[in-house]
């Protein structure tokens, strides 16, 4: 059996580890990444900030497992069994798409033209142009009020001291957290010095956000608004939500394509029975069934259905502070959180633990385990409601 596994991030990456270490040569397993390198998305806000440990050679990280590396971009998928790689055409008898998601630059007049954004070279120009700013006491405004905005907001702000910090949000900041973790929040971005703004923004112009009823000034402008799923995959003709992201069944295979499986962001589940969000924390676990199920798959056993459930909340506020939201049984914020130095101990683990889980399956170390709702799929219930999303 042949598998190719497009995308060398969280998911892509987790699912080649686990697939080589769980069939040791039996299949052969290709790993297709546009860059050579892994980018810890999870630490792209300390990038900003003038950190230096985003990323990591990919081709060291799959050293000696058997899996081959091959460095290109995909501009055509083909359900029918073909790739188009860098001009290149490869076949697969089981593919992964694992190709995540962007920056959405369109989604607002503007953001192409005058705002930063927290991926890898947009944040590193920030980090070089900041100094400068804060020296004179100039504004930064973060667009986005979710956990991105957030950490962002609050890593430059400590960073920079003279910074005007600004985080605009169309909504409220902490919006369906429990009241302790709003109001733990709002007290650490006032001692940061960030200045929380509502509004909705209409466009981004040189120099100031225009909003429905006044501009707003800047000297540098973040963008953490939404992602979008990669051109390629909307163009695959395998089925999509609105949002453009693959419709996955239980099993994350692409509906209608049981030969293809999509995981990470690029995936929208029919039925789960919870709700899976684009990030680190979804795509790792999606990532590691997956390859469980290839591997099942080329033993003849039939595969289980993915199942998950979110465990917490785990936001940055700056490199001494941090909030630990946690989520109960039944999807709800728990009323207590943990904040301080303990709560960025426990973030800054989570982020040191995502190399230490992906080394580990290199090493034939499999301890990576998620938290799971436990309950039975009812198959078939809810395919008309997410084409409908």
């Amino acid at each position: 059996m042949r598998v190719v596994i497009l995308g060398g991030g969280y998911a892509g990456l987790m699912c080649a580890l686990r697939l080589a270490r769980r069939t040791r040569g039996q299949i052969e397993i290709t790993l297709v990444s546009a860059s050579p390198w892994f980018v810890n998305r999870i630490r792209l806000h300390q990038r900003a900030a003038g950190a230096d440990r985003v990323k990591r050679e990919l081709a060291a990280m799959v050293a000696g497992t058997g899996i081959q590396l091959k460095i290109g971009r995909v501009t055509d998928i083909d359900p029918r069994g073909e790739l188009l790689v860098d001009g290149e055409r490869m076949a697969f008898e089981q593919l992964v798409v694992a190709l995540g998601s962007q920056v959405d630059l369109d989604v607002m007049p503007g953001i192409r033209e005058h705002a930063f954004t927290l991926d890898a070279a947009s944040s590193a120009e920030l980090a070089a142009r900041l100094p400068a700013i804060a020296a004179r006491g100039g504004r930064l405004v973060v667009i986005g009020g979710g956990l991105t905005g957030i950490e962002g907001a609050s890593e430059l702000a400590e960073a920079h001291p003279g910074l005007q910090v600004t985080l605009l949000s169309a909504n409220d900041v902490g919006e369906g957290f429990s009241e302790a973790a709003r109001a733990y929040l709002s007290k650490s971005l006032r001692r940061l010095g960030v200045t929380l703004e509502k509004g909705r923004v209409l466009r981004i112009q040189a120099g100031a956000i225009e909003l429905e009823e006044r501009s707003l000034p800047f000297d540098a402008c973040l963008w953490a608004g939404g992602f979008s799923v990669p051109e390629v995959v909307r163009q695959s003709g395998l089925p999509v939500s609105a949002r453009g992201q693959v419709l996955v069944d239980p099993y994350l295979r692409a509906i209608g394509h049981t030969n293809i499986h999509v995981i990470g962001d690029a995936a929208a589940p029919v039925e789960l029975p919870s709700t899976v969000l684009m990030g680190c924390k979804t795509a790792m676990p999606m990532g590691t069934h997956v390859a469980e199920s290839l591997a099942q798959l080329s033993r003849g056993q039939p595969p289980v259905p993915f199942d998950y459930l979110d465990a917490a909340y785990c936001i940055s506020l700056g490199r001494r502070d941090g909030l630990i939201q946690p989520i109960q049984q039944d999807g709800s914020p728990a009323r207590w959180v943990i904040g301080g130095r303990l709560g960025a101990w426990i973030k800054e683990a989570i982020c040191r633990g995502v190399i230490v889980t992906l080394m580990a399956e290199r090493a034939g170390l499999g301890f990576y385990r998620w938290r799971k709702t436990g309950r039975k799929l009812s198959l078939g219930a809810a395919r008309e409601r997410t084409l409908a999303a």
